[in-house]
This record gives structure tokens, C-alpha cells and sequence, in this order.
């Protein structure tokens, strides 16, 4: 069985005492970690720009996987990434559902000139053919399993056959993408991803609220 990946995501972390969540990721042999930049116009929620990812970084040895979820307006689109570029992210990911065409293509050659996995994610209320036209362009695939914009939210069940879809999907067409899923991630919720077909796994609250963040890492692989 492949190795699960699982991402904790800094949106939960407590940000008064980044070295010890740093540590605490480091100690479980986190590999990767989740960074989310929200605008309060996507989504209803404000959340961190590049200043903190640097900081990570320069403190951190992880693969960073950025979930923008933005909408670029006030900046030429290209401009709106390229502090974040420079803290040399693995992954990034935009929203298909705030892009144009357009917009799509040119951040899929951005992360591509950049050396960057290409990802899109897609909100759970939005069709999955959406992403049809990208399917054999994409790195990654992030369906999330909650509204986007706020951590804490319970897990949407059915989202799970999307993953299904996509992980058939990949089979029959040798697709190279990995697929990942974010929100109401604990280890009941995990299981059920694991048994759909998901690949990558973001955990908030669920890591950053435990005592034992190492034990919860652990539970959610289910090896």
C-alpha cells in the first residue's frame, strides 16, 4: 500500500509559539506541511501572507503546499504570486472555481516555469468535470470535504465519490496526479478518504489541538 501523506495544516497551528508547532511537525516525520492564504473575498475569511511562510520556511526543512483561496484583482495576476514563489513552495494550488480560463492557464504556466507541482482544488458543491480539460496537465487534485474559508467544519461524506471518480479515472487513463482532501480530517474521516482513493491528507485542528500530535499523525495512516 502507498505511504499516505498527510499535510497538517498552519491554519490551526498557534502562531504565539511557531517553533514549538514547527517541532512538533518535525518530531512526527511530517514531511509536508499545508499553508493557507485566504483574501476575505473568495472566502469569508482573512488568513496569512508571505511574511509567515518565509519564516516557516527559513525555520523548516518542509515541502510546502500554498492553498490560495483568492481572488486576483488588484494586482497583475503573475505579481500576486511571486512573493510567495520566492519561498520556493512544492505545491501550489488555486481554486478553479475563482479563475477565469485564462487565469487557469496562466497560473498552470506559472507553476510550471517556476518548477512547481500544479494543483487545482475544487469547493463541494462544484461539478468534477470542471477539471476535465487539466486532468493530464495536473500534479495534484484537492477536493475539499468542507466549505472553504474556516477550519473546525465537519466533513461532507459525500465528496468521497468524487475522490472515487478521480482515482478510477487516473487508473484507466494512467493520469499523474495526486489526489488530496482537506477539512473534517480526523481518524474515523481518514479511513474513509484512504478507502476512496485520496493520497494526501490536510489535518487542522485535529493535529494542533491535540497534547499528542505525534499519536494523531499516526492514527490517521492507518496502516
Amino acid at each position: 500500500m502507498k505511504e499516505i501523506i498527510i499535510a497538517p495544516s498552519f491554519l490551526s497551528a498557534n502562531f504565539a509559539d511557531l517553533k514549538k508547532e514547527i517541532a512538533r511537525c518535525e518530531l512526527a516525520k511530517i514531511e509536508w506541511i499545508h499553508y493557507d492564504v485566504m483574501d476575505y473575498d473568495f472566502v469569508p475569511n482573512l488568513t496569512f501572507g508571505s511574511k509567515i511562510l518565509k519564516d516557516i520556511v527559513n525555520s523548516s526543512k518542509f515541502k510546502i503546499d500554498i492553498h490560495f483561496m483568492v481572488k486576483v484583482k488588484t494586482v497583475k495576476f503573475e505579481d500576486f504570486f511571486a512573493e510567495y514563489i520566492k519561498c520556493n513552495p512544492s505545491m501550489m494550488t488555486m481554486h478553479i472555481e475563482s479563475m477565469t480560463k485564462e487565469e487557469t492557464q496562466k497560473f498552470y504556466e506559472l507553476c510550471k516555469s517556476n518548477k512547481i507541482m500544479f494543483s487545482l482544488a475544487v469547493s463541494p458543491k462544484t461539478d468534477i468535470h470542471v477539471l476535465d480539460e487539466w486532468l493530464d496537465k495536473l500534479d495534484n487534485i484537492l477536493i475539499m470535504s468542507v466549505e472553504p474559508g474556516f477550519g473546525g467544519q465537519s466533513f461532507i461524506p459525500e465528496v468521497l465519490k468524487k475522490v472515487e471518480f478521480l482515482a478510477s479515472l487516473k487508473k484507466t487513463n494512467q493520469f499523474n496526479y495526486t489526489i488530496e482532501i482537506d477539512g473534517g480530517i480526523n481518524e474515523q474521516t481518514s479511513k474513509k478518504a484512504i478507502n476512496a482513493g485520496v493520497e494526501m491528507m490536510v489535518a487542522g485542528s485535529y493535529l494542533f489541538e491535540s497534547e499528542n500530535f505525534i499519536e494523531k499523525v499516526e492514527t490517521l495512516k492507518h496502516d
